[in-house]
């Protein structure tokens, strides 16, 4: 395992290619945590200031398969557009969104809800593919999905505290 934080990993499954898994359980209903999810605007209130986010369009206007979102960020200051697709949309239990344009090779970042009776278990697992390979990965995208993850993490904590 190359990076453990706080119940995220990244492993290296190839050449360029590496896998990111997340996991943590909020003291909510899986409705309540995938109704969150359903409001593309949440998306900032667990991404990183760091990022400078934001959705500059959603079509359609409410979250379902084949939804696609464009978004403008900046990974160390350089501004990126980032274009993905809703791939697969099952409500309350899972989610699948890909990158069709950003800053991957190949982002494709699953997310799964299991309900635990009063508490809902949280699940991502992304698929990613490096320009750079392991060089790139190590120099800065591995620390950077971490700082990413584990705010998510805590934002999500905090919301729903």
């Amino acid at each position: 395992m190359d990076s453990i934080n706080n119940d995220i990993s990244i492993k290296r499954i190839g050449l360029w290619r590496f896998k990111l898994f997340a996991e943590q359980y909020i003291p909510c209903s899986i409705n309540e945590v995938f109704n969150f999810y359903s409001e593309a605007k949440n998306l900032n209130l667990i991404t990183p200031p760091f990022l400078d986010f934001n959705i500059l369009s959603q079509s359609p206007s409410f979250i379902s398969e084949s939804t696609i979102f464009q978004y403008r960020l900046k990974i160390h200051g350089i501004p990126v557009r980032w274009r993905s697709l809703i791939k697969e949309w099952s409500p309350p239990n899972k989610f699948v969104d890909i990158q069709l344009r950003g800053p991957f090779i190949k982002w494709h970042h699953v997310h799964l809800f299991s309900s635990l009776g009063d508490k809902t278990k949280i699940t991502d697992k992304v698929e990613y593919i490096v320009p750079g390979g392991a060089l790139i990965n190590n120099l800065f995208v591995k620390r950077d999905l971490l700082n990413i993850f584990n705010y998510r993490k805590k934002a999500l904590n905090k919301f729903f505290s």
